[in-house]
């Protein structure tokens, strides 16, 4: 059973998945050369566990340590505990286990290869927890030579690895730099998702015209393996593909900008690149008056928008979203109508609310920094909030 008390239907559904001979990633787990001729099926009929050839498996704390039988030096330590591995000895050649070797030729038999697997792995943890190997491993009782197909997958991985029975951080089993995000470019390939990932990221064909709304739905996802600096090799200001700004965009931006300005925001910054643009083309707040915006999508007429009263006044927008103001105006933008007539170009408007002055001491003795942006430190003490 397993030790985190994983549903029946789950592992059910566990087990299935790693009996399945699918095909495993082969950045994951390198190819393997397995010149054997070996039955699972056979040792497990005969009642022969898993711990009587894999008992290095119990203490196992790295995917690197060499889990099967016998020792480099001594390859068949263990085997020859049931087996007489001498070559022809009671008629049981070399050839049986190692399929065309000629003992005659007195060579060694052809080396197994099992390339050490691109993950962090500690069998001790989970066979302390009473994990059985059908759980990660499969049926292997049922199976003749092992192989990568019986190595787990990731969605075998996750049915206890949700976050809650145990760590659901990818770098708990993948490689990782010692920033946290994982290696993804391996000796055995690159790694990314494919089809059928469990996590739904599959990085197929035309990948980058859909990832832009897989990043908005999940980016903790994204940033296991992506830094900022490989969304920006994409989406700077001097190199984006047509698809991210089409041609003559410059005069269709205002509208999308309206429509979506954090989707601008993730590139680009308001003050430095915004105000900055506008101001060089003359459309910016300290342009000369002649030079104003006129698209109407972006402020009324300014007879309407500054000097009238009304519904469309630029205060009551101010009021609702001050933000939105502030991606192209500075705090001087406002001052230089709203603060007292004693600052340079003030004009002494009064930005606010009725009522005001009843709670504006208190402020400013909590804190006096913003009055000062249009007030004098002497208007401060005749008003009695010093």
């Amino acid at each position: 059973m397993c030790g985190w008390r994983t549903s029946a239907a789950v592992l059910a559904a566990t087990l299935a998945s790693a009996s399945t001979a699918g095909e495993r990633s082969a950045v994951v787990y390198p190819p393997q050369e397995l010149p054997l001729a070996f039955e699972h099926s056979r040792h497990a009929a005969r009642g022969i566990g898993c711990d009587a050839c894999h008992a290095a498996a119990r203490t196992s704390r790295r995917s690197s340590d060499r889990l099967l039988p016998g020792t480099a030096e001594r390859p068949h330590a263990g085997c020859d505990q049931c087996h007489e591995i001498a070559a022809g000895e009671r008629g049981v050649p070399c050839r049986q286990c190692h399929p065309g070797f000629d003992e005659s030729a007195r060579r060694r038999p052809a080396a197994v290869v099992m390339p050490i697997p691109n993950l962090r792995f500690d069998h001790r943890a989970h066979t302390d927890r009473q994990i059985e190997c059908s759980i990660c491993h499969g049926d292997v009782g049922v199976v003749g030579l092992a192989t990568r197909a019986q190595l787990p997958e990731m969605r075998t991985c996750l049915a206890c690895h949700d976050g809650l029975r145990a760590p659901s951080r990818c770098a708990t089993c993948h490689l990782a730099e010692p920033s946290g995000r994982l290696l993804v470019r391996l000796g055995s390939g690159v790694l990314r998702p494919g089809a059928g990932d469990p996590l739904g990221l599959d990085h197929g064909a035309q990948y980058e015209l859909s990832h832009g709304a897989q990043a908005s739905r999940a980016p903790a996802w994204c940033g296991e393996c992506h830094a900022e600096r490989d969304c920006q090799s994409c989406h700077d200001a001097l190199r984006k593909p047509l698809r991210v700004h089409p041609n003559d965009y410059l005069t269709v931006h205002p509208v999308q900008a309206r429509a979506g300005s954090s989707r601008c925001e993730s590139c680009h910054r308001a003050q430095s690149f915004c105000a900055a643009c506008h101001e060089r083309a003359g459309v910016g707040p300290d342009a000369d008056r002649s030079l104003r915006p006129t698209n109407l999508k972006v402020h009324p007429s300014y007879a309407e928008w500054v000097e009238l009263p009304g519904p469309r006044h630029h205060a009551v927008f101010a009021s609702r979203e001050i933000g939105e103001c502030a991606s192209c105006h500075r705090e001087e933008s406002c001052t230089r109508c709203h603060s007292v007539a004693a600052k340079p170009g003030g004009r002494g408007l009064n930005p606010h609310p009725s009522g005001f002055a009843q709670s504006c001491g208190a402020m400013a003795r909590s804190n006096d920094r913003a009055c000062l942006k249009c007030h004098q430190p002497g208007d401060l003490e005749r008003r009695g909030c010093r």
